[in-house]
């Protein structure tokens, strides 16, 4: 699974790179401000893919780890689910 991920990533990326590569050829050949709007297009549907693409850090793609407060009298509330500011 881990390597179909990786190879998606990496397919993701070559895809919109061509993008890019088409819509500068359009401004080249004919330049409109619907051929602008084609290369910003490109460059953020790039932009996008390389975010998409796994950390070189971990072997598979995860979710940002969070910091916990590790406050108990905090943990208790939020366990609890209400929260009383009035004694803050």
């Amino acid at each position: 699974m881990e390597k179909r991920m990786l190879i998606a990533s990496w397919l993701f990326l070559v895809g919109s790179s061509l993008f890019l590569i088409d819509s500068l050829f359009e401004v080249a050949q004919h330049f409109s401000p619907m051929s602008l709007l084609h290369v910003s297009e490109g460059i953020l549907f790039l932009v996008g893919s390389l975010f998409f693409m796994p950390s070189s850090s971990s072997s598979s793609p995860s979710l940002p780890k969070t910091v916990c407060n590790s406050d108990s009298k905090t943990q208790e509330k939020l366990a609890l689910g209400v929260i009383d500011y009035a004694d803050e």
